[in-house]
């Protein structure tokens, strides 16, 4: 009987064997698993930190960009004003700093290394947030129709009413306003705007200016207002 048990005993402590083999896979595949996630853990913080601190970067240029294109209209308001003017109050104003300040607008290039870091690596993935992956594919949208319209300004401003400009003007002057020059001002300019000021091309040229203005500073708000609600969303990864 105790050689009819042998077979038995074998077969128990192969079974035995074979569970703790089992059980010791497990256990590895587990251990792996949570060192994985632990990894997976910490690149999600290092990308919520890299995501924030770039778009807090990103929102501080944006403010100046939408400074400076509201500042920039509301001198382009100021000029329609005085064409409407008598000539007596245009004379009490310093039109060439209007003018001067009237041109400015900038480019906004923000950095977006770590999105596209993101994007190119295949690391997207750890964002676990679909609405923040939504919002960082908007942003790169909505930058490209920024620079678009940006592009359309430029030419304007380029091709149109700097030519104007340099025709009846004085540059030295507005730009002496401008900070290009901080040297004397222009003896061959007499400061006579009543010409331009009664000119339709002028007020044209300034009208598509305000316009492209308008649309590229709505642009910007609109970025910084995604920009703000990515800050919030990078907390959540």
């Amino acid at each position: 009987m105790a050689d009819d048990n042998k077979p038995w005993k074998y077969v128990r402590y192969a079974i035995g064997e074979i569970v703790l083999v089992v059980i010791g896979i497990l256990i590895a595949l587990q251990v792996n698993n949570w060192n994985e996630k632990r990894k997976f853990d910490k690149e999600g913080i290092e990308i919520k930190q890299e995501l924030y601190d770039e778009f807090s970067d990103n929102r501080v240029v944006l403010a100046e960009r939408i400074k400076s294109l509201e500042s920039a209209n509301e001198h382009i308001e100021a000029l329609f004003y005085y064409m409407d003017s008598p000539i007596e109050i245009v004379q009490t104003v310093n039109m060439d700093s209007i003018i001067g300040f009237s041109l400015k607008y900038g480019n906004f290039n923000p950095s977006n290394s770590t999105i596209q870091e993101l994007i190119g690596s295949g690391r997207l993935n750890l964002i676990s947030n679909k609405s923040l992956k939504k919002n960082l594919y908007q942003w790169l949208q909505l930058l490209k129709d920024a620079d678009e319209d940006f592009k359309n300004q430029d030419q304007q401003a380029s091709t149109l009413l700097i030519p104007y400009l340099y025709k009846r003007v004085s540059m030295r002057n507005i730009n002496h306003y401008g900070g290009i020059r901080t040297d004397q001002k222009s003896t061959l300019f007499t400061g006579d705007y009543d010409v331009i000021f009664n000119d339709l091309e002028f007020e044209n040229l300034y009208e598509g200016k305000l316009f492209w203005n308008r649309t590229l500073l709505n642009h910007y708000k609109n970025l910084d207002t995604l920009a703000s609600e990515i800050m919030k969303q990078s907390n959540g990864l």
